[in-house]
């Protein structure tokens, strides 16, 4: 067999025409859910670089596993909330790929884009169904034209395939261009441009370091993480309208006035300071390396609390303390929104959950017969609830029972209680198993608060795509129970008050559920092609591919961190991190605060000489771990009851988060209701009609859950985004909308501008490991637009 006979062979193989659309589904999700980053492994690579590797490997692979499989159990009871498109759930970026595999396995012609049909269909992602009255109505309409206008026929591309390779190659060159020839435009400060050794205008104009005022960004691994094609542009105008607030008015104010004495601190900053600016020092209020050993030579010694009072309270920037309010209103504000505009929807949603809960412990459906149904009799409901179909076996041509699929059903109920089971004790016997000293019942408070968020947070999350700040409170309710001094237990509690979610509203859960709901067909007689047959293989890909992603992570962890010295780390790695095994220590042997503060500054400009462990890296990188280790110091260390003491400038935080969001909701829906009901009254439909129904009209399109989330966007994100986010959405979509694209050609175009980008990085990052193991240098030649110790040209802060 010659070479070219075997090369045909081999492609006429592995064509596409080899994958059914349903299998192609079930591929991507596996893939999703088991390439997704575990988002433990942050909370491990936390506490190993700042409290000194607590966990043993087997300790850290069942910490990962069990968040993750309680994750998957709770995705699984979501999807009969979260699943379909009532109250306008789509998830959004859940559409490009949704339309890149219909596209591929597309047999019709390509649709008119012209067809009203068409334009229907994609503005049911763009309509605000968050504050809808009339939902019912636009459920229902909304139906109606999908189910008048089919998937397949709306996931016909309109733009051909060959364009799409090409965009796709110059977004891998554009991004390559950007990113090692000229880095410069990843942040174009203007400000710093033009006074680049002025260090006023550097604070205020870097988006990297600073408050990114007039700060620009043309990065697409940056503008495209809030999918600017598919996001309904009524979210992000109001997503970044908050952001603005923020950068642009509230930080540079509160900045300047000197709020919460904030002028001795950067003006954005992920790290956490001290009295005199420097970034608080971990090793000064958290001595004990081991718990275990160092509460046996020091039984005398208090964890953090005598060094805390000794060396310095905690210091925020005047941009992070807002965001401690911001990120307190918005998860009050959301569930008082939903209360006032869906209540049905969350007496519904709060229903199914709690009867979710319920059947999966329920034996009786294990031994109920099955319903003689003809699998084309069955349907999934408009509005994503399946229970139906849980009791309801599929029979073939004969009307024979198929006992395969039986046994499979009980198995997998079986299976499905017995992983939420060992999960939940996992959790609950920590203190057993050496992970952790939180007692179970305070981990089952954190789990049913997982629980209970999940409902705001997706239902935010599947209409408009954007994730609401989850963090702050859980870490405020761990440090609250346990005290200050106990950082590994407080983030602990953040750990299964928060990941669960994440992985149940993530590709192992919800999200793949509704990529099958958008691209299987639901009137196809086939079994094969059948969503009651897609939905076993489905969650059984999910689980396959959830366990071995956490297991490839736990492996290149322990690899990666064995390489750094035996020091747990994420595959970004600070200067400051790389120098502890070789900086001067501090010796805590010493009983008296005086004598640590004494070495600590030992010289006589009172510079600090012991190294600050944690993440303290500025620029682009490295924020989620720097952030997380912030709070762990605010929260865990020195603790709530410390932060809201009466002498703390900080005392009142939490009472302005919570009456901006428990009041400012109520305020807009009664001048909304108060607003229509003058303007119905209005006989004369003069200037005043007009003025009362704009108001109307502003009061009911105002989200505020989704400004408080814009508002809190920084410093998690560089502040470089605002002005080239917004500007990219809305010229993005008015863009397609003038040329009359479709949804679908939004989601193809947003699918190849983000495979061009992540095949450049991951590109870039594997010519850099090459070059690094023949210890060469991946580096482009310094010129104006690639200065390496200073791209965006700002002066020091």
């Amino acid at each position: 067999m010659t070479a070219s006979t075997w090369f045909q062979k081999w492609r006429r193989r592995l064509r596409l025409e080899m994958f059914t659309r349903e299998e192609m589904v079930w591929i991507t999700s596996m893939v999703a859910a088991g390439g997704s980053f575990a988002p433990a492994y942050q909370w491990i690579a936390t506490i190993d670089i700042d409290y000194g590797q607590p966990l043993g490997q087997w300790q850290q692979l069942a910490v990962v596993l069990s968040t993750q499989l309680f994750g998957w159990s709770l995705g699984h009871m979501l999807r009969h909330i979260f699943v379909g498109r009532r109250n306008g759930i789509v998830w959004p970026d859940t559409l490009p790929l949704s339309f890149l595999i219909q596209a591929l396995y597309s047999k019709q012609p390509p649709a008119d884009s012209n067809d009203p049909r068409v334009l229907a269909a994609s503005s049911i992602t763009v309509n605000n169904h968050f504050t809808d009255e009339n939902s019912e109505e636009a459920d229902a309409k909304g139906a109606q034209v999908w189910e008048e206008f089919s998937e397949s026929q709306v996931g016909a591309a309109t733009t051909s395939r060959t364009h799409l390779a090409v965009l796709t190659c110059v977004t891998f060159v554009y991004q390559v261009f950007i990113s090692y020839i000229a880095p410069i435009f990843k942040s174009f400060c203007l400000l710093c441009l033009w006074a680049p050794r002025n260090k006023l205008v550097s604070l205020l104009g870097s988006g990297w370091n600073g408050a990114g005022i007039l700060s620009l960004t043309f990065d697409w691994e940056a503008l495209g993480t809030l999918q600017p094609l598919i996001t309904p542009l009524w979210a992000q105008v109001q997503y970044y309208a908050g952001a603005f607030i923020m950068m642009y008015i509230l930080t540079p104010i509160g900045w300047h006035l000197n709020w919460w004495e904030t002028q001795s601190q950067p003006i954005v900053s992920t790290n956490v300071f001290d009295t005199t600016g420097n970034v608080y020092n971990i090793s000064l209020v958290h001595r004990m390396r081991n718990p275990e050993a160092d509460a046996e030579q020091f039984d005398h010694y208090v964890p953090g609390m005598l060094m805390y009072k000794t060396y310095s309270p905690v210091r925020l920037t005047v941009n992070s303390a807002l965001g401690y309010i911001c990120s307190v209103a918005a998860i009050t504000a959301v569930t008082v929104h939903l209360a006032l505009w869906h209540p049905q929807w969350l007496r519904q949603a709060t229903s199914d959950m709690a009867h979710a809960l319920l059947r999966l412990w329920d034996p009786r459906p294990l031994f109920r017969a099955r319903k003689h149904t003809h699998c084309a009799d069955v349907e999934m409901h408009v509005d994503g609830r399946a229970e139906a179909l849980d009791m309801q076996a599929p029979h073939d041509e004969q009307g024979q029972t198929r006992v395969t699929w039986d046994i499979g059903y009980i198995v997998g109920r079986i299976g499905r209680v017995l992983i939420f089971t060992l999960t939940l004790c996992v959790a609950i016997m920590s203190p057993q198993l050496n992970i952790s000293a939180l007692p179970g019942w305070q981990t089952l408070i954190a789990i049913c608060w997982a629980v209970l968020m999940c409902l705001p947070i997706g239902f935010v999350e599947a209409v408009t795509g954007f994730t609401l700040p989850m963090d702050l409170l859980p870490h405020m309710l761990g440090g609250l129970f346990q005290g200050p001094g106990t950082p590994i237990e407080t983030s602990y509690f953040h750990l299964w008050a928060t990941v669960p979610i994440r992985v149940a509203l993530g590709w192992p859960g919800v999200r793949s559920f509704q990529l099958a709901h958008h691209c299987c067909p639901q009137d196809t007689p086939n079994s094969r092609e059948h969503p009651r047959r897609q939905l076993p293989w489905l969650k059984r890909g999910l689980l396959v591919g959830l366990v071995w992603g956490a297991c490839v992570n736990h492996v290149s962890y322990t690899a990666f961190s064995r390489s750094l010295d035996e020091r747990r780390s994420l595959p970004i790695e600070t200067p400051d991190i790389e120098t502890l095994t070789t900086s001067k220590l501090i010796d805590f042997t010493s009983s008296d605060p005086a004598d640590i503060l004494e070495e600590y500054y030992d010289n006589e400009d009172d510079v600090p000489m012991s190294p600050i462990l944690g993440w303290h890296e500025p620029g682009e990188f490295g924020r989620l771990p720097a952030a997380l280790s912030s709070e762990l110091v605010v929260w865990g260390i020195v603790g709530p009851q410390s932060i809201f003491s009466v002498s703390s400038p900080y005392r009142m935080l939490f009472v302005y988060g919570a009456l901006i969001g428990v009041f400012l909701p109520p305020l807009f829906y009664a001048t909304h209701r108060v607003c229509r009901q003058i303007a119905r009254s209005q006989a004369n439909r003069g200037w005043p009609y007009r003025v009362v129904h704009s108001l109307e009209v502003a009061a009911k399109e105002i989200q505020i859950p989704l400004v408080l989330t814009g508002m809190v966007a920084v410093p998690t994100i560089p502040a470089n985004f605002v002005i080239s986010g917004l500007v990219a959405a809305v010229l993005g979509q008015w863009w397609f909308r003038y040329r009359n694209k479709s949804l679908v050609d939004r989601s193809l175009y947003s699918a190849v501008l983000y495979t061009g980008t992540r095949v450049a990085i991951v590109g870039m990052f594997l010519v850099g490991q090459i070059l690094t193991a023949k210890q060469m240098s991946l580096s482009f030649v310094s010129w104006w637009g690639n200065q390496i110790d200073n791209v965006e040209h700002c002066a020091d802060i």
